[in-house]
C-alpha cells in the first residue's frame, strides 16, 4: 500500500492523496514508480508470497499507460506470475473495451487480475464473464460485524458461492477480529485480508514480520 510522508503534512493517508491525484489527472504519473518501487521490494520476498497492487480506473483507460506497466513489469526481474493487480468496478464502467485490451496485456505476462471491492459497483455478470478476472475481492463493508448481522453474511455468503460457480479464488477483505474470520471460515473462505493478520508495515520491515510469522506457524 503506497504511504505519503510529507514534510508539511506528516503522514498522509492514501484515502486522501489518491483521488486527490485521480482527480487532478496525477495517478497516471504515479503509478510506474510506485510500481517499480513495490517490485524492487518484492523481489526479496520469499518465492511463495504474492505482490498486490492497485490500479486507477485513469490505468486501465489508456493504452500508453498500460504498456508503460508492462514495461514495468518486465525490466522488474519479477515473475509476474507472482503478480496481482487489482482494478476496482469503476474501471470498467469507463470503458469496457479499452479496459479489456489492458486485461488481456497483463494477462499475457502471467500476471493476476483480481476485481476490487466487488459488490460495492454496478458491474453486471456478462462484463465479469467478458474479463480475464481470476480473483474477485469482497469488499470490506460487508465484513465488520458479520457475525451479527445476518443480512452481511447471506450477501458474503452468496458472493462465495457465485465465485466458486465462476471459478474464481475470492479474497474477502476488512477482517479484524477472530469472530469475523471464523464466520467466513464457516463459509468456506480461503482467503482474507485484514488487520487481524497485521497493520501495513515498511519494507525494511517485513522481514522481521516474516520471521515471526513462520515461527508462530511453528509453535
Amino acid at each position: 500500500l503506497a504511504r505519503w510522508h510529507s514534510p508539511k503534512l506528516g503522514d498522509v493517508s492514501p484515502y486522501r492523496f489518491i483521488p486527490v491525484a485521480e482527480r487532478i489527472g496525477m495517478i497516471n504519473r504515479l503509478t510506474p514508480p510506485l510500481l517499480r518501487k513495490a517490485l524492487l521490494a518484492a523481489r526479496e520476498w520469499p518465492e511463495d508470497v504474492r505482490l498486490w497492487f492497485n490500479l486507477s480506473a485513469h490505468d486501465c483507460a489508456s493504452d500508453d499507460v498500460a504498456r508503460e506497466i508492462v514495461q514495468v513489469i518486465f525490466e522488474s526481474g519479477f515473475d509476474p506470475r507472482r503478480l496481482d493487480l487489482e482494478i476496482t468496478e469503476t474501471a470498467m464502467m469507463q470503458d469496457l473495451a479499452q479496459v479489456q485490451r489492458a486485461v488481456n496485456r497483463l494477462r499475457a505476462l502471467g500476471c493476476g487480475i483480481s476485481l476490487d471491492d466487488f459488490g460495492t459497483g454496478f458491474s453486471s455478470l456478462s462484463q465479469l464473464h467478458s474479463l480475464a478476472f481470476t480473483k474477485i475481492k469482497i469488499d470490506r463493508s460487508f465484513v465488520t460485524g458479520l457475525h451479527e448481522n445476518p443480512a452481511s453474511y447471506k450477501i458474503v455468503k452468496s458472493l462465495v458461492a457465485l465465485s466458486l460457480d465462476m471459478q474464481l479464488e475470492c479474497i474477502v477483505e476488512g477482517v479484524e477480529t477472530r469472530d469475523e474470520l471464523d464466520a467466513l471460515t464457516s463459509l468456506g473462505c480461503t482467503l482474507v485480508q485484514g488487520y487481524f493478520y497485521s497493520k501495513p508495515i515498511a519494507p525494511e520491515h517485513i522481514d522481521a514480520w516474516f520471521s515471526q510469522e513462520r515461527e508462530g506457524a511453528r509453535a
